[in-house]
Order: C-alpha cells, then structure tokens, then sequence
C-alpha cells in the first residue's frame, strides 16, 4: 500500500505549465509592441531627416537663384546702379514672358472662336436643311390651299357623299400645249407616254396645287366626249384629295372646269 501511494501523479503540475505557456505568450506580444514601436520611431526619424534634406535642397537651390556679383573695389562707386541694371533685364524678361503667354492665349481664344463658328455653321446648315424640307411641305400645303382659297373661286355643297366641296373659278386658264389641231375634233390620248396624258396630268397639278413628283394619279378617264376627261388625284399621304373636270379648248390645251375637293377616294373597280 505505501508503495502504490508513492507512484507519480502528474495533475497538479498542470496550473504551473499553463503559467508558462501564459507567460512565453505575453513575452512575444511584448517584443512584438516593441518592435512596432521602434519601426515607428524609425519612420518618424526618416521623414524628419528627409524633410531638413528637402528643405536643405530649397535653401540652397533659393540662394543658387540669387545672382552674386562681385564688383572690384574700385567700382565700389556704382555698385548702387548695378542692382537698377539687373531689375531692368529682369523686367525685360518677365515683359518677354508675359508677351509669350499673351499670345499663347490669343491664339488659343482664335482657335475656340474658330471652333465655335465651325459649330455654328454645321448647326446652321442643318437647320436650314430641315428648314428647306419644311418650306417645300408646307409649300406644297399652301399652294393647295391656295387654289381652294382663291379670292376668284366659288364653293358650292355636292349630293355626293364622298364630295366634301366643289370648287370653280373663273381665273382658270389651259395648260399651254405642244399639240398641233389638224381636225374638227381632239384626239384625245390616254397612253401615259403621249403628249396628250402628260398635259392632262400637268392641268391636275396646276389645278390642285399639287407638285406632279408628289401627286398620285388614281384615275384619268374620258369626260363623256374627247374634248373632255376627268382625272382623280391626291397627295401621296393621300391627305389632300380632288377630282378635276377638264375641256379642251382648240389650240390652247387642257382648260379645268371644276374641281371636287373628296372626303375619300372613289372606288375606281
């Protein structure tokens, strides 16, 4: 029994390993904080070294830009001149200097002016396109309107429903032909290629207003006799939409007689 007493039992050197353990750990921490502090103190000393360099640098490359002159003892007499002199070249240069940057500025104000005006005139040419586009449509608008609107002309209402107004006037006159009259009668054509079609459709847009590049023609047929045709027109929005009577007058071309402003198309089947 006294010897099974005696045996090692380990357990109560386990608080003091852990004091070791405690310690080395605090040891290393500690020598960490110190080394941190000494790379701070080195920085600190190295920024101050380098800011008395640099102002060391300053102070020498200042007094480098002073100008020293040395006069003989025996001009001591106008050395209070020498300064004057050196004041005037220095003036001289900066009134140099101050001429260069002038007329760097100058220059560069012309070339924002040139720059600008270059703008404005593409902005300008532009504009004046879209102008001209809008003066042709509302041109063609307007002659229309002209037409319907002439101080000459009469509007009278129509039974016919698709018939908004018929228009008359007094101040129409024949489209000028290049037809010469061999017979008591017109030959009157309805081939798109003959003289004869291209006069009536020229008396459509004369009588319309509409420009013949803009115009569509949906029908262009005989008025019951050849000296006379009716012709059906419109925009090619098909906004604006007539209906023209024509006669032949001898030696003189296609005279419009009355013009039917439309609400719709007429069904040409």
């Amino acid at each position: 029994m006294a010897e099974t007493k005696r045996r090692y039992n380990p357990q109560p050197n386990r608080p003091q390993d852990k004091k070791k353990k405690m310690d080395k750990l605090l040891n290393g921490l500690i020598g960490v904080v110190v080394l941190l502090i000494l790379v701070v103190a080195t920085m600190i000393i190295l920024g101050d070294k380098s800011d008395d360099k640099d102002t060391a640098k300053e102070t020498d490359n200042i007094q480098q830009e002073k100008p020293v002159i040395k006069q003989p003892v025996e001009e001591e007499e106008d050395e209070s001149d020498e300064p004057e002199e050196q004041t005037e070249e220095q003036t001289e240069e900066q009134t140099e200097d101050n001429d260069e940057e002038n007329n760097n500025v100058e220059d560069n104000n012309v070339d924002n002016s040139t720059s600008t005006e270059e703008d404005t005139e593409s902005n300008n040419s532009i504009d004046q396109t879209q102008t001209d586009s809008n003066t042709s449509t509302d041109n063609n608008s307007n002659s229309s309107e002209d037409k319907t609107n002439s101080s000459t002309a009469k509007k009278e209402d129509s039974d016919d429903p698709i018939v908004k107004e018929v228009i008359k006037d007094s101040n129409w006159k024949p489209t000028a032909t290049a037809q010469k009259e061999s017979g008591a009668q017109h030959n009157s054509s309805y081939d798109s290629n003959s003289t004869d079609w291209k006069e009536k459709v020229a008396t459509l847009a004369s009588t319309t207003g509409l420009n013949e590049d803009e115009m569509i023609v949906w029908y262009l047929k005989n008025g019951g006799s050849p000296d006379t045709a009716i012709g059906t027109v419109s925009s090619k929005d098909k906004k604006d939409k007539y209906r023209v009577y024509m006669k032949w007058v001898k030696n003189k071309g296609w005279k419009p007689t009355k013009m039917e402003v439309l609400n719709t198309l007429p069904n040409t089947n």
